[in-house]
């Protein structure tokens, strides 16, 4: 199960670093593996950031479920997310594959 976070640097300003923490089974553990989310760049040249509706958010949006759930779906419904999730954000966030994928069940997609 993947776990997407970041916490505002720099006062928000300018790029910020996501994470994501996924669960995996070493040879004798459970463990944990770190990444960085890598950048989609479709309308920020500046990077990810959220708190609003701009295109940082819109960014990190697409970057997220690209990540999560593939571009297919990530291009259709990126905005929306962007709007329900990204845009409140405040300075630090942390959101769930499970939590993605229960907002884009088939079930919810009739709210298009």
């Amino acid at each position: 199960m993947k776990k997407y976070r970041g916490t505002l640097n720099a006062g928000g300003i300018g790029g910020q670093i996501i994470m994501v923490d996924e669960d995996g089974v070493g040879t004798r553990t459970k463990c944990t593996y770190s990444k960085r989310l890598s950048h989609i760049v479709r309308h920020s040249p500046d990077g990810f950031n959220w708190g609003y509706g701009g295109s940082g958010p819109a960014d990190t949006a697409l970057s997220i479920l690209t990540d999560c759930v593939g571009g297919n779906a990530a291009n259709a419904f990126y905005q929306e997310f962007k709007w329900k999730f990204v845009s409140g954000w405040k300075e630090s966030f942390e959101i769930t594959e499970k939590e993605i994928k229960d907002w884009l069940k088939p079930e919810s997609l009739e709210r298009k």
